[in-house]
C-alpha cells in the first residue's frame, strides 16, 4: 500500500461564501443525509472551490471539488444518534500542482546530476518566492545566485528571492543535486508576488547534466532533457511533504480533523440521527459470510497518497471510533458474519514477534478498536461481526514460524482472553479460527528449519491466493483472491470448505493485463458469487471492503515497473466500501457510491434462501459515465438467483428491446439526443428485495419489487 491523495491548495485562498441545505433533516442512525452546497466568490459561482464539509466541528464526509455551477453534493452517513451540526467550509479554487518531480535520464546510488531551465519574464519581479525539495540533498541558484543549500521534502518554507534578482527578459533556475542510494528527485516551484502566478517549476523543459557544466551556475547549453517523474502531489514523496503552496497537507482531509479557527464556513444544518432497529439479513451457522477488511489506514502504513477514490466519510484513519462504527453497522445490516482482518505485513523480515515495528503496533491498535466498536454495538443489542485474524507467514517478504507462533500467542492473550471481546471471534473444533497466509503454498516449508505452527490455541487454516494456477485450495488451503471467476473452492473431509468472492481481480499480471476483471458496474462480483450458490460452502470471504491504494504511476512491479497490484483506479479495484460519486483521486474523479454495498446485500440475502426467491442484475458494459460515440451500443448484463422469463432494456425509461433470452444486446442510437442517457436492464419475472443503488444505502424493502439494473452514459454529438 502507499500513502495520501493531497489536493492542491491555494496560497492566498479568497473567502468564499457557501450555502449549504440537506435534502432530510431526519435520518436513521447509519443511514446516510445528503448534502447540497452552492459556492459563489464575488457573486458568481466558484467553480474549482474545495469543499470540506464537518459534523459537529470534526471532519466527515468526502471533500468535493465545486463544479462550473459551484455546486457539489455530500453523501454522509451518520452512525451516532443524536442532534448533528452540519456545515461546509469552502476554500477558493486552489493552484493546481502541475510541477513534477525531475531527476538525471537514469537514477544510480552516490549519483550527482546538474539540472536547469530558462525562463523568460514580461518584466522584472518583486517579492517572488521559492520552494525547492529534494531527494538527497542540492544547491539552488537563481540568476547565479544561491538561495538554497540543503535536501528533504518534508518540511518546505519559501524561500524569499531577492529584490532586483529576477529581471525582464531571460533568466535560469539552476540545481546542483546529489542522490546517496535509492530514489531520488527533485522539484521547485517559484511564484510572483501575488503567491498565484507561477514564474517556473520543476517540469518539461528542464536540461540534466552528468557533470558540471562549464559557466555554472549560470546558463548553460547541451545536455539531456530531464527525466518527468510524477507530479508533486503523487507518488513516493507526496505523503510527506508539507507546506507545499499546491499541495493540501493531508491533515486536512483525514475524518476527525477539527475545524480550523477562521475558516470561511457555511450556514449550520441541524440533522437528527434517530437510533433504529437495524434490518439485519438472517444468518446461517452453517454457511457463514465474512468481509475482507483492513485496519492498516494509519499515518505509517497505507496513507492515502495513491487512493483512487475518496469513501464517502472522507479519508480516514483506522482508529477513528466513527469510521468503525459505520462500519460495523454496514456490516451488521448486511449479514456479514465474520471479518478477516489483514495482518500479514506485520513481521516481514523479523524473526521474532517483539521485534514488530512501529506501523503493526498502529495496526494492532486498529484492530483493538475495532473489536471495542463491535462490542459496543452488542451492547446496544445489534449483533456485530465476529472476527477472523489473517497473519502472515510469507507473503513475499518472510518471517519466521516461530514468530507467527509468538504473534498468535500473543492476539490469544490480548484478545479472546479478553472479557470484553467474549464471543467476537469465530469459533472452529472449539477454538477461536485463525487464517496464516503463505504465499509460498503447501511446499514452501518443507525441507526448511522451522518449527511446526502451534495449534494448541486456534484453529488453524491455510491461506494463500491465485489458486487458479498454484491449485493450493487441493491442499487444504483458502484463498485471499484468486483471478478468474470460476473461483477454486477449498473442500475438507470431501465437503465444500471455503471460497472466496471477488469484486474485482487479477492475475500474475496485475490490473493492467487483460485476464484483470474490474468492477464493471457490479456485473464481476455478481458473476463471482456464481460459484457460492453453486458449491455452498461453510466460509466465503468476500474480496474486500477497502484497499483503496496501490503503486504510484511507474513505480510498479516487474522489470518495466507497470505491473499494479492492489489497486489502480476506481473501475480497477476489488473495493466494496461506499465511496464519493465525484471527489478527484489519484486516477480519476469518483466511484461507485453505494452500488457495491447494496450487491452485497442483495447478494448474502440470495445466500440466505433455501431455494432462490430473487434475482441480482447487474450492467457489464459500458461503464457507468462512459462517453458513447456512434449510432449503436453494445449492452452486456448478467443475473443471478431465480431465472427470469425475459429481459427488457429501456433507455430514458422507453423500453428499446423486449423479451431477450440472451445477456447482450445491440441498441441502435439514432434517435437517441446527445448527452446523459439512463439505461436500464429489467428482469421480467423476476424481483429484488435491494435496490442496486449509486446514491442511497438500500435496507431490505418491505415488499419485493421487479429485478433491475441501471446506469447512466454520455452520448457524445453526432
Amino acid at each position: 500500500m502507499a500513502a495520501v491523495i493531497l489536493l492542491a491548495a491555494a496560497v492566498h485562498a479568497a473567502p468564499l461564501e457557501v450555502k449549504i441545505e440537506a435534502a432530510q433533516g431526519r435520518v436513521g442512525m447509519g443511514l446516510p443525509v445528503t448534502v447540497r452546497a452552492q459556492a459563489t466568490l464575488g457573486g458568481k459561482p466558484a467553480a474549482g472551490a474545495l469543499l470540506l464539509p464537518y459534523v459537529n466541528g470534526k471532519r466527515w464526509g468526502s471533500h468535493e471539488v465545486a463544479d462550473a455551477q459551484g455546486r457539489a453534493t455530500f453523501i454522509m452517513p451518520m452512525p451516532n444518534p443524536g442532534p448533528q451540526e452540519v456545515l461546509v467550509e469552502g476554500r477558493a479554487a486552489p493552484l493546481k500542482p502541475s510541477e513534477r518531480w525531475i531527476w538525471a535520464p537514469t537514477t544510480s546510488d552516490a549519483q550527482p546530476v546538474w539540472l536547469q531551465c530558462a525562463f523568460a519574464l514580461k518584466k522584472a519581479e518583486s517579492g517572488a518566492s521559492l520552494w525547492v525539495a529534494v531527494d538527497d540533498g542540492g544547491d539552488v541558484f537563481v540568476n547565479g545566485k544561491r538561495l538554497y543549500q540543503g535536501g528533504g521534502w518534508t518540511d518546505c518554507r519559501p524561500l524569499a528571492v531577492p529584490q532586483g534578482l529576477l529581471r525582464a527578459g531571460q533568466n535560469v533556475l539552476s540545481a546542483a543535486c546529489r542522490n546517496g542510494a535509492g530514489p531520488a528527485g527533485f522539484a521547485a516551484l517559484l511564484l510572483a508576488a501575488d503567491g498565484r502566478t507561477v514564474l517556473a517549476r520543476s517540469g518539461p523543459g528542464w536540461r540534466s547534466f552528468a557533470s558540471e557544466p562549464a559557466g555554472w551556475p549560470g546558463a548553460a547549453s547541451g545536455g539531456d532533457p530531464a527525466r518527468m517523474l510524477d507530479r508533486i502531489d503523487q507518488g513516493l514523496w507526496a505523503a510527506g511533504i508539507t507546506r507545499w503552496p499546491t499541495v493540501l497537507n493531508k491533515s486536512g482531509l483525514i475524518a476527525g480533523t477539527l475545524l480550523p479557527k477562521r475558516a470561511s464556513v457555511s450556514n449550520t444544518l441541524q440533522v437528527q440521527v434517530d437510533r433504529r432497529a437495524l434490518r439485519p439479513i438472517p444468518s446461517d451457522p452453517k454457511h457463514l459470510v465474512g468481509m475482507q477488511w483492513e485496519p492498516w489506514f494509519t499515518p505509517k502504513n497505507a496513507n492515502w497518497t495513491t487512493a483512487q477514490v475518496a469513501p464517502l466519510m472522507g479519508f480516514y484513519w483506522s482508529w477513528n471510533a466513527d469510521v468503525t462504527r459505520q462500519h460495523m453497522l454496514w456490516f451488521a445490516e448486511s449479514g456479514i458474519d465474520f471479518l478477516v482482518v489483514d495482518w500479514t505485513n506485520h513481521i516481514w523480515d523479523k524473526k521474532h514477534w517483539s521485534e514488530r515495528p512501529e506501523g503493526t503496533n498502529e495496526i494492532i491498535h486498529s484492530t483493538q478498536l475495532g473489536l471495542e466498536s463491535a462490542a459496543m454495538l452488542r451492547d446496544e443489542g445489534i449483533q456485530p461481526p465476529k472476527f477472523v485474524l489473517l497473519v502472515g507467514l510469507n507473503n513475499g517478504p518472510y518471517t519466521t514460524v516461530e514468530a507467527v507462533n509468538e504473534e498468535m500467542a500473543w492476539a490469544y492473550d490480548a484478545y479472546v482472553r479478553n472479557p470484553r471481546f467474549k464471543d467476537l471471534f469465530v469459533m472452529v473444533e472449539g477454538k477461536p479460527l485463525i487464517l496464516v497466509f503463505n504465499g509460498g503454498g503447501p511446499g514452501w516449508l518443507e525441507g526448511r528449519a522451522e518449527h511446526p505452527i502451534d495449534e494448541s490455541q486456534w484453529t488453524v487454516r491455510w491461506c494463500s491466493s491465485q489458486h487458479q494456477g498454484s491449485k493450493d485450495n487441493e491442499k487444504g488451503f483458502w484463498s485471499w483472491m484468486d483471478g478468474t471467476l470460476k473461483q477454486p473452492v477449498t473442500r475438507r473431509d470431501g465437503k465444500a470448505e471455503a471460497l472466496t468472492v471477488s469484486a474485482g481481480f487479477f492475475a500474475g499480471g496485475g490490473w493492467l493485463a487483460k485476464d484483470a476483471y474490474g468492477h464493471r458496474n457490479g456485473w464481476t462480483y455478481v458473476e463471482s458469487f456464481r460459484g457460492a450458490l453453486k458449491h455452498r460452502p461453510s466460509f466465503i470471504q468476500l474480496h474486500q471492503f477497502q484497499e483503496y491504494a496501490g503503486q504510484p504511476e511507474g513505480q510498479g512491479y516487474g522489470p518495466n515497473h507497470d505491473i499494479y497490484v492492489d489497486s489502480y483506479s476506481a473501475e480497477l479495484s476489488d473495493d466494496i466500501e461506499p465511496v464519493s460519486l465525484t471527489t478527484p483521486a489519484y486516477r480519476g474523479n469518483g466511484g461507485w457510491g453505494y452500488l457495491m454495498q447494496n450487491l452485497t446485500k442483495a447478494l448474502v440475502d440470495l445466500y440466505r434462501q433455501p431455494e432462490p426467491v430473487t434475482t441480482v442484475v447487474a450492467i457489464g458494459a459500458p461503464l457507468r459515465g462512459d462517453t458513447v460515440r456512434g449510432d449503436s451500443l453494445d449492452v452486456m448484463w448478467t443475473s443471478l438467483g431465480k431465472e427470469p422469463a425475459s429481459y427488457t432494456v429501456l433507455l430514458n425509461g422507453k423500453p428499446v428491446a423486449k423479451g431477450l433470452k440472451a445477456t447482450r444486446a445491440q441498441l441502435d442510437l439514432r434517435g437517441v439526443p446527445a448527452g446523459p442517457v439512463t439505461l436500464r436492464v429489467r428482469a421480467e419475472g423476476a424481483v429484488m428485495r435491494y435496490l442496486p443503488a449509486y446514491t442511497d444505502d438500500s435496507l431490505r424493502l418491505p415488499r419485493p419489487v421487479p429485478a433491475w439494473a441501471e446506469l447512466t452514459f454520455q452520448r457524445a454529438r453526432p
